[in-house]
């Protein structure tokens, strides 16, 4: 066992890049670099008293087609909440958003009130920050309440301003949120999630192309089937397309609609092999593509 004396250099957020690819990426995380940090892979760092802080893991991200490995520490109580809940076989609740830091300064621009200036500062004056929903998972409950650009407040009544706050505050069915949208405060309830640790319970495979149901970051709209004979790669709560190669539009085409993986199928069934089609997505908060 080797060991290296060394210190904390910063808490930082995780920021990511989408993945092209849209493999899982780490969000709603603060992780710590550490000053000389060793390159092992993983193990943990230990605090002067000898108790376990955090564990010193790998993280996986693309920089353009190449795929970058960084080494962060994750703080423990993340993972001892993970293992309680599967000793427990309980699961874990998330409102399914993923969150980005806003300067109290930029949230002002935003229409923050200064009522709320204060009690963000009064709740943790080191962090003068809010959250702001980035994007929202297809598909979960908190997308059809939540909005992009949303300034998440309180959650039942409690300001919170940083990721794990918000994990603790929403280990419930239902939670209340506060938001400040387009310069209004308004609250409502929210349905979280129920994660159960299993994302990907199908997979369909067609020719080369790979469509799966997991949580869904993008979303495959529509389906065109064409008369052309030009061929594509795609793999794959509506089924999730990992990547696909450009084709060409065709004016003889009819739009068949795949909310779910099921309609997926039957876009696709009894097609001649080499066949091709047209696929109309969209990701994030981007318009739909074709």
């Amino acid at each position: 066992m080797r060991s290296i004396t060394t210190s904390v250099a910063s808490i930082d957020d995780v920021s990511f890049p989408l993945s092209r690819t849209l493999q899982f990426r780490e969000a709603n995380v603060e992780v710590a670099d550490l000053v000389n940090a060793p390159t092992d892979f993983d193990g943990v760092i230990v605090g002067r008293d000898g108790r376990v802080r955090a564990l010193w893991s790998s993280f996986a991200t693309e920089a353009g087609r190449d795929v970058v490995q960084l080494n962060r520490g994750i703080p423990i109580d993340l993972v001892q909440e993970a293992v309680e809940a599967a000793r427990a076989n309980t699961p874990l609740y998330s409102l399914e958003a993923e969150f980005e830091v806003v300067p109290i300064s930029a949230a002002r621009k935003l229409g923050l009130p200064d009522d709320w200036v204060r009690r963000i500062e009064a709740h943790d004056g080191s962090h003068r920050q809010v959250l702001s929903v980035a994007r929202l998972v297809a598909g979960s409950p908190a997308s059809a309440s939540l909005r992009a650009g949303d300034l998440l407040l309180a959650v039942n009544g409690k300001p919170v301003n940083r990721f794990r706050e918000v994990e603790k505050a929403t280990r419930a069915p239902k939670v209340t949120v506060t938001v400040l949208r387009d310069g209004q405060e308004t609250s409502f309830e929210v349905a979280t999630a129920a994660l159960g640790g299993r994302d990907i319970d199908r997979l369909l495979a067609v020719g080369r192309a790979c469509c799966m149901r997991p949580i869904a970051r993008c979303q495959l709209r529509a389906i065109r089937l064409k008369a052309s004979s030009s061929r594509i790669s795609l793999t794959g709560r509506p089924p999730r397309v990992t990547s696909c190669s450009p084709v060409a539009a065709s004016s003889r085409s009819m739009a068949t609609l795949t909310p779910d993986l099921d309609a997926f199928i039957a876009a696709v069934r009894g097609r001649a092999d080499r066949s091709s089609v047209r696929l109309k997505t969209s990701r994030g908060t981007a318009r739909p593509r074709s």
